[in-house]
């Protein structure tokens, strides 16, 4: 049928081109560039570059190979994807990789094996990107032998200790057959661990029954993990399906109190809502996330929400709720009177400073003249991942004009 739909467009370009083969390529670079912006595109638009570049004599050129086999895989048609990779001799890894990809995506997971397992005989070296795809290809056939094998492939291609994506792939793939402790021992060797390999891990503990190690692994992660391995929300999911499966209500709620701080107040909110058994602590942990981030209306909606539930807010709620607007009413005033020494001293008596006050204090000391504690402040905000607002950064770039 393609062959078919190709002949009949080679009738519109003349037998004889009037520009040069780079020429060509130029062009037809641009062609697949408007191609890949236009969410519009279909195959029959595609047709017409495809039909190009035989009549150019550019079938060989790897680069446009590549991307018609990348393009017809999107459109859903890994089988033209495939007749675009036989035609073109000879073939480079990235070509490889593509028609791999292309049988992948479309959930074709034994071609793309299949493909795979054809590499060696053509003297095609294997890269990361081959092991990601073909690992993962493993774990959804549930292929533990073949996976084992594509292990020792990357073992000695150094493809594993430091690279995460690699890694993280291979603990997935352990867990996906059931061996957790071949998982867990690969989780150990990675040497770089990022967000990605800690979720594979959690999600794999909790999928085969073992919710108590996976918590286990979620809590370490938030103890030990840098900024780069912060938990995603799929992370937490996963954690509060362990919590479900242990009867962990009380966990439950201290893992909303504890990875409530590492993201937004959406994310505490979206966590606060797969809590199976609301209770007080899960209630004061979402008003302090909210306080925290200074959203006093929200916090003042959930103790009017709590009290129409019935839930009655324990000292905690009230004085977060009651604190949040008193003390930044009260940092204003001391502000706008000029007494920053006393501001600073309210500032510092709270543990953990909400938006709204990091914010006032760093415009104010701008608005004073103090331009490097203006300056200093600003930078722990950032460091703490405070956003700023459009005062305090009208007041910081108003304060390095001045240094």
């Amino acid at each position: 049928m393609l062959g078919l739909k190709l002949t009949h467009l080679f009738k519109r370009f003349p037998s004889s081109l009037p520009f040069s083969t780079n020429s060509t390529s130029n062009y037809l670079n641009g062609h697949f560039n408007c191609f890949l912006s236009n969410q519009t595109s279909t195959l029959q638009s595609l047709l017409q570059p495809h039909a190009l570049i035989i009549t150019s004599g550019n079938s060989n050129n790897l680069f446009l190979a590549s991307k018609l086999v990348s393009l017809y895989a999107s459109l859903n048609e890994p089988t033209s994807s495939t007749k675009v990779f036989h035609s073109v001799c000879p073939k480079d890894t990235f070509i490889w990789n593509s028609v791999i990809k292309s049988h992948f995506s479309n959930g074709n997971y034994s071609e793309a094996l299949d493909f795979y397992l054809q590499m060696p005989a053509s003297d095609t070296p294997l890269d990361q990107f081959t092991i990601l795809m073909v690992v993962s290809t493993c774990a959804e056939l549930l292929l533990l032998d073949h996976g084992k094998n594509i292990h020792g492939s990357a073992l000695k291609l150094g493809l594993f200790a430091w690279n995460s994506a690699v890694g993280s792939s291979f603990v997935y793939m352990y867990a996906k057959c059931g061996q957790m402790g071949d998982a867990s021992s690969m989780f150990d060797e990675i040497c770089v661990r990022d967000v990605v390999v800690w979720t594979a891990l959690v999600i794999g503990y909790v999928h085969n029954g073992e919710s108590e190690k996976g918590l286990e692994r979620l809590c370490e992660m938030h103890r030990t993990g840098g900024d780069g391995e912060r938990p995603t929300f799929r992370t937490l999911e996963d954690g509060f399906e362990a919590c479900g499966n242990l009867g962990g209500i009380v966990v439950q709620s201290s893992l909303l109190s504890m990875y409530s701080k590492c993201g937004t107040p959406e994310e505490a909110y979206l966590s606060f809502c797969e809590v199976t058994d609301k209770d007080l602590l899960s209630w004061t942990s979402l008003v302090g996330v909210y306080w925290r981030f200074g959203f006093m209306t929200e916090c003042l909606s959930l103790l009017w929400e709590m009290l129409e539930r019935e839930i009655h807010p324990d000292g905690i709620v009230i004085s977060s709720v009651l604190l949040g607007f008193v003390y930044n009413a009260l940092l204003s005033m001391y502000c706008k009177f000029g007494l920053l020494t006393l501001a600073e001293k309210l500032f510092g008596r709270v543990p953990e400073p909400n938006k709204e006050s990091w914010n006032t204090m760093v415009f104010n000391y701008g608005k004073r003249g103090q331009e490097a504690k203006c300056i200093e402040l600003f930078t722990e905000m950032l460091r703490l991942s405070i956003e700023p607002d459009s005062n305090s950064l009208v007041s910081v770039v108003s304060a390095c004009s001045q240094l």
